[in-house]
């Protein structure tokens, strides 16, 4: 049995899993964001501890766990002083405001530098924090810094030697001292074993081997299997990763060697606010995000002329909209209004899809995994406006699965993360695409969005 871990963006889920991959039982732990007055996103990383805390109590791990590895969200760095105490928040990814230093490093590198990257945010807490920052000794990844509580080994998980949290290029450029990043080990490899004082916190034995392990886009390939070329795996959960296999790399994405087959190439874009639309308009109601997915089976497709934009944050790519909805009159209810953010996520997918197009791949299918992909309704909606076929998981939350895949492999009961891969992951269900239904809601959606929205350079 193997213990998959994922620290995500607004939650933290454990689950135990069969060495076939099955679910024996599962835990979700959620905990909410915190925003500042400057509109900054940020998280005490203490919050992921004591949410996995919790989860793992829910969870009563069993005795004969052969292995446990953690994944997560980011660049989101936790700051640790020499205690290996935070010494500030944890700047989630979403949060831009490292701007002006992801320029200097573009200008000073030569190539494009997100703001959201580690070496950015670290020079933002060196040039805005500068009391803060002379305690700093070591910056984390949050999946690292929860491998860290449960081991206490420090080290810097990685899906491969050219997927990586920050370069020596860039660490240099920015005049940080390299020390405060800790040695990277590629997912898969022993880290360290839980500690035997755990049991009291999480209910977890010691003596269990912890792997790295790998980001959530990582997990999700894994959990879908999409590593064959012309499949997209949809990481469709508070953002949508979109990550095709392909055998070229594809001009104006980010692109890499593929973690699981160095003759392919993984190309990923992503779209910040998609799964966080459905739970912000559920907040403002009152209601679960599930039951906005009810409210919108009962309206018709096209959602009464109503056009959502599901940019709520600024996205990491060339996007120039902001969310909006569009059309919106008396004659709209919850079920419009609910409809269209699904609908309106879905095109945005289908922007990004176009463009793999356009730079001349083929895409065979798109393989979801994720909270959204529970919904019939809103799988059924991609494949609708995408064209192609979408194919759902027997387990939703394909990063704890990923993880999962992940200890098995660095547990040796597997040769490769891709045998484990396909012996592990299993489809569940397949929606075939009406593409004059899903050119309709396209048409429209491009019609209201007009200039505001293009899929030129994204990354």
């Amino acid at each position: 049995m193997y213990l998959g871990i994922d620290i995500g963006t607004t939650s933290v889920k454990a689950g135990l899993f069969t060495h076939e991959g099955d679910l024996v039982r599962g835990a979700v732990n959620r905990y909410r964001q915190f925003r500042s007055h400057e509109s900054f996103v940020e998280i005490n990383p203490e919050v992921f501890w004591n949410a996995l805390c919790e989860a793992l109590r829910a969870l009563k791990p069993p005795s004969g766990i052969s292995g446990i590895s953690i994944g997560g969200h980011g660049p989101s760095p936790v700051f640790l002083d020499a205690s290996m105490e935070p010494i500030a928040p944890s700047i989630l990814w979403l949060d831009r405001r490292a701007e002006r230093e992801a320029s200097q490093l573009s200008e000073l590198l030569g190539r494009p530098v997100q703001p959201s990257w580690y070496v950015p945010q670290t020079m933002w807490l060196r040039n805005h924090k500068p009391e803060i920052f002379t305690r700093l000794r070591r910056v984390l990844q949050p999946m690292d810094y929860i491998a860290w509580k449960l081991t206490g080994s420090l080290t810097a998980s990685i899906a491969s030697s050219e997927i990586l949290p920050w370069s020596d290029e860039e660490i240099d450029a920015a005049g940080l001292d390299p020390g405060i990043f800790p040695e990277q080990h590629i997912m898969g490899e022993l880290i360290g074993c839980t500690g035997p004082d755990l049991s009291r916190s999480s209910g977890l034995p010691g003596g269990i081997p912890v792997f790295a392990g790998a980001p959530d886009f990582v997990e999700a390939i894994l959990a879908t299997a999409s590593f064959e070329r012309g499949i997209v795996c949809d990481k469709a959960g508070t953002s949508e990763g979109i990550e095709l296999c392909w055998d070229a790399p594809i001009e104006g994405f980010y692109t890499a060697p593929h973690p699981l087959d160095g003759a392919l190439w993984h190309t990923g874009a992503s779209l910040s606010t998609t799964g966080l639309s459905m739970e912000w308009m559920a907040a403002l109601v009152s209601k679960h995000p599930w039951e906005l997915a009810a409210e919108a089976g009962t309206s018709p497709p096209g959602s009464g002329g109503l056009t959502f934009l599901p940019y709520l944050s600024r996205e990491r790519h060339s996007i120039s909209a902001m969310g909006a909805m569009l059309n919106i009159s008396l004659t709209h209810g919850l079920p419009e209004v609910s409809r269209a953010i699904m609908e309106g996520c879905a095109c945005a997918m289908r922007l990004v899809i176009d463009r793999f197009k356009e730079m001349g791949a083929y895409i065979k299918e798109i393989r979801t995994t994720g909270t959204q992909s529970v919904s019939k309704l809103w799988n059924q909606m991609k494949a609708d406006v995408t064209g192609l076929p979408v194919v759902s998981q027997r387990v939703p939350e394909g990063e704890m699965l990923g993880a999962a895949m992940i200890a098995a492999y660095g547990s040796g009961d597997y040769h490769s993360l891709r045998e484990a891969s396909r012996c592990m992951a299993h489809p569940r269900e397949r929606f075939e695409p009406d593409s004059m239904t899903g050119d309709r809601i396209f048409e429209q959606f491009m019609r209201s969005a007009g200039g505001t929205v293009h899929s030129g350079s994204i990354k």
